[in-house]
């Protein structure tokens, strides 16, 4: 007999040994699979028989734990073998209740419940237990709510107030967002009663919902309250029993209960989308409870989303409690009133005290742009992406903010997690282009080339993706090649029917910088039709490249319809001035970079071609675009300068009697009335400067006489003779030389012309700047001379030279020669010029 066998037993037959799990209590069957019934059983207790729940039964998001049904009227001894089929005909008392939900399961069954309520789809939702209630937060993109919920049970009814709301991106009062959010959770199940989501006949609710599930009858519900509610790790657990005092209520459903009380219609109006009703309403709860910070806050809310109330909202929000202890509140309103400092201080508190991880990493976000020093912006982005690693805004603000500080390997990591995170070859192509770009604009070309081919990776046929390649080789020195990649995204373009007119840009440059054809590239740059964007560079690189050819025509040709187009443009935008059409007209942001190309055509036109005018009408275009920028205005300047042409002196009369000069003609120049007028709202009246009165007559025998001078200044005046052509001046000249009417011009008087003495005087200013004087007096001398454009270029610059006293007595004379100029335009048909003088005129009115 074996060693350890018992005698009249036989020997077990070797086999495999029995597993863990069969040894284990309930051997190795298989878990009996959830039954959609409850499962009831009677229990007898203190001589009284009951319907008790067996083990826990969910239904929906809650899950009922405990339930008991007193079987009254039941007299031992009973026959209990039939079970509770034998009883479930009887109408029981319900003694105990206990619910209890978890804040996960909740938060997956509302989710769906409330789709549209921030974006299109389903939020991203957080239930999560509090003290005395529950922390409800949903996101969406880059909108988010977060609010508080104070729970206060009644007898067999459970009110739900929300509190504390807050948000960022929303387009409503996140209050009233939050009794939205609880009535879509709640269903038909609740109804809004003064300011609270109120679920009656909670307890009814559920028994009739489970024990006829099971087959028994409902049992009798009165006399039943709810004596527990709590939260705890993770669970709301409420329970209810037959005759139980009602719970203690804490200090969070206190205080929620009294601001409905106080609150209550505002937020019911709030809620109907009556926001102008719902304030008033908040202002009179106001006057009952001055200063209360919840309907301060909420009110203050309302007049931000209404907008334009930012002023009297920080007002309301200040006699409650600091603006940078109003959390994202403050914020936003320190934000709208203009102080930066005061709206990051408050976001970066309210970022550190908020519980809801993506609202805080939003506010880190909104207080990072509003910092300009780099590195507190991106400590901004660092913190909230610690919070909220998976919201792509942040992410990106913080990739182009290290790109900033040159933190490539940063800038990496932040796209390889962008990309990481992205669902799906069209989101991954999409991620990697827009870093491929981001790189390739601060010229990092390797990096840049990495991600467009690890872009390619998931979209090979994409022109844009090929081009931002070859531009990214082309910028690395492999021109050839670049060239290539550029031929074939415009045959990629053009298979898939996309837009090509950016793509025949660049390779019309690829084809005149790489490989030197002209022809081709004007041919590639001309198949751009006019009214697209990229048309006018279009036109300027072909005027470019047929001067480079020596095809001054077909040069002429193109830079003509670059005016043409710009004009046009500038003609539409004069027609829609005033309506909202205008206001994005004709370039929006791009009206530097058209400038440039005009001013570049003036060049081409002045240098090539020689053609001034053209170059002057180009910078007349420049400057509407452009009133002050300085290098268009110095050369539209020398060009005007040049075109004018010389006044040859005047023949000497015969002697005769002295003839008094003509009445003045005066020439009217009617100007479009401007907004602020510093001058009388009348026609603007210039008078051109007197003809030269012809030189008195000389007696054969003595001299004429001048007009009495003093001796001080004959002193200080230079004594020429007939026969001294000397230029050089250093005597002091006086600060003026007009003369009254009729009296023979001083400077003749001692032998000096007024186009040499305009000379000296230029001389003069050129040594000396800054003397006020002598630029009067050349001034004088060129109205004089009737050199009307020399006569702008200079009060022009003394006007940006000189103080506020200079400006002051150099405007009216610039006001002058500006309608002088406009007006000889107008009469000499250059209508475009004419605009031009009057703009500017139009402008020193303003």
């Amino acid at each position: 007999m074996a060693a350890g066998q018992r005698r009249g037993r036989p020997a077990r037959a070797l086999g495999l040994a029995p597993s863990i799990r069969a040894l284990a209590p309930g051997g190795g069957a298989a878990p009996r699979p959830p039954d959609d019934r409850p499962v009831l059983r009677l229990a007898v207790s203190k001589g009284a028989l009951a319907i008790e729940l067996g083990e826990p039964f969910a239904l929906g998001p809650l899950r009922v734990t405990e339930l008991v049904v007193r079987l009254a009227g039941i007299r031992f001894p009973v026959d209990l073998s039939g079970g509770v089929a034998r009883f479930r005909h009887r109408r029981g008392q319900l003694v105990r209740l206990s619910v209890e939900a978890q804040g996960t399961e909740l938060a997956g069954w509302a989710a769906p419940r409330l789709r549209g309520l921030l974006g299109d789809g389903a939020p991203q939702l957080i239930i999560a237990p509090i003290e005395d209630g529950a922390l409800v937060a949903l996101r969406s993109g880059e909108t988010a709510l977060a609010f508080d919920v104070a729970v206060a049970p009644g007898e067999r009814a459970l009110r739900l107030l929300p509190e504390r709301a807050r948000g960022i991106g929303l387009a409503a009062p996140p209050h009233a967002l939050a009794l939205q959010a609880l009535s879509m959770m709640a269903g038909t199940h609740g109804r809004l009663v003064e300011g609270a989501i109120v679920l009656d006949a909670a307890v009814e609710r559920i028994v009739r919902l489970l024990l006829p599930a099971a087959g028994a009858r409902a049992p009798a519900v009165e006399g039943v309250q709810w004596a527990v509610v709590t939260a705890e790790a993770g669970r709301f657990r409420a329970e209810g029993a037959l005759g139980a005092a009602p719970p203690a209520l804490g200090d969070r459903a206190l205080r929620a209960l009294e601001a409905s009380e106080l609150a209550g219609a505002a937020d019911e109006l709030a809620f109907a989308g009556g926001l102008d009703e719902a304030r008033r309403a908040y202002l009179a709860a106001l006057e009952r409870a001055p200063r209360h910070p919840e309907i301060s806050s909420r009110l203050a809310w309302l007049d931000l989303v209404i907008g334009e109330r930012a002023e009297g909202a920080l007002s309301t929000v200040v006699d409650a409690m600091p603006a940078v202890d109003a959390g994202l509140l403050g914020g936003a309103l320190l934000e709208a009133v203009g102080d930066h400092d005061g709206a990051f201080s408050a976001l970066a508190r309210a970022a550190h005290a908020e519980p809801y991880g993506p609202l805080a990493a939003l506010a880190w976000l909104r207080a990072a742009a509003l910092a300009d020093a780099v590195d507190v912006r991106l400590d901004a982005l660092n913190l909230g992406v610690a919070r909220a690693p998976g919201i792509e805004a942040l992410r990106w603000a913080r990739f182009h903010a290290r790109l900033d500080v040159a933190d490539v390997r940063g800038a990496l990591a932040d796209a390889e997690h962008l990309e990481a995170s992205a669902r799906g070859a069209e989101a991954r192509h999409a991620v990697s282009r827009r870093a491929a770009e981001a790189f390739l604009a601060r010229g990092d070309v390797a990096d840049a080339r990495v991600l467009f081919e690890r872009a390619l990776r998931y979209a090979p046929e994409s022109p844009d993706v090929v081009a931002g390649l070859a531009r990214s080789l082309r910028a690395a020195g492999e021109g050839r090649r670049a060239l290539d990649l550029l031929a074939r995204a415009r045959a990629l373009a053009a298979r898939s029917g996309a837009p090509a007119c950016a793509l025949d840009l660049e390779l019309g440059r690829g084809l005149a910088e790489i490989a030197g054809d002209l022809p081709a590239a004007i041919a590639r740059v001309r198949s751009v039709p006019p009214g697209v964007p990229e048309a006018l560079e279009a036109r300027l690189l072909e005027g470019r490249w047929c001067a480079g050819l020596g095809d001054l025509g077909g040069a002429s040709v193109a830079l003509g319809r670059l005016r043409d187009a710009v004009e046009l443009a500038l003609q539409g935008r004069a027609d829609d001035a005033g309506t909202a059409r205008a206001r994005g007209a004709p370039f929006g942001d791009g009206a530097a970079a058209v400038a440039a190309l005009l001013a570049e055509a003036a060049e081409i036109e002045e240098r090539t071609r020689g053609d001034l005018l053209a170059a002057q009408r180009q910078l007349g275009l420049a400057l509407r675009l452009r009133p002050r920028d300085p290098g268009i205005t110095a050369a539209f300047r020398r060009v005007s300068g040049e075109i004018a042409p010389p006044v040859a002196p005047a023949p000497a009369a015969p002697p005769g009697p002295v003839q008094r000069p003509r009445a003045e003609q005066r020439i009217e120049v009617h100007v479009a009335a401007p907004r602020r007028r510093t001058v009388p709202p009348e026609p603007v009246v210039i008078a051109p400067a007197p003809s030269k009165p012809p030189p008195v007559p000389r007696a054969p025998a003595s001299p004429p006489k001048a007009a009495p001078i003093d001796p001080g200044t004959i002193d200080e005046m230079p004594t020429l003779d007939g026969s001294d052509t000397s230029t050089d001046l250093t005597a002091p000249i006086p600060s003026s030389v007009t003369l009254a009417e009729g009296q023979v011009p001083l400077a003749r008087a001692f032998g000096v012309d007024d186009e040499l003495l305009a000379e000296r005087l230029a001389d003069r200013l050129r040594a000396d700047p800054a003397d006020q004087g002598v630029a009067m007096a050349l001034a004088d001398v060129l109205e004089r001379l009737g050199r009307d454009l020399d006569l702008l270029a200079l009060l022009s610059a003394r006007m940006e030279e000189g103080d506020d006293a200079v400006r002051l007595e150099v405007a009216p004379r610039r006001r002058d020669v500006l309608a002088r100029l406009a007006a000889r335009a107008r009469a000499e048909g250059r209508d475009s010029e004419a605009e031009l003088y009057e703009m500017l005129l139009q402008s020193e009115l303003a």
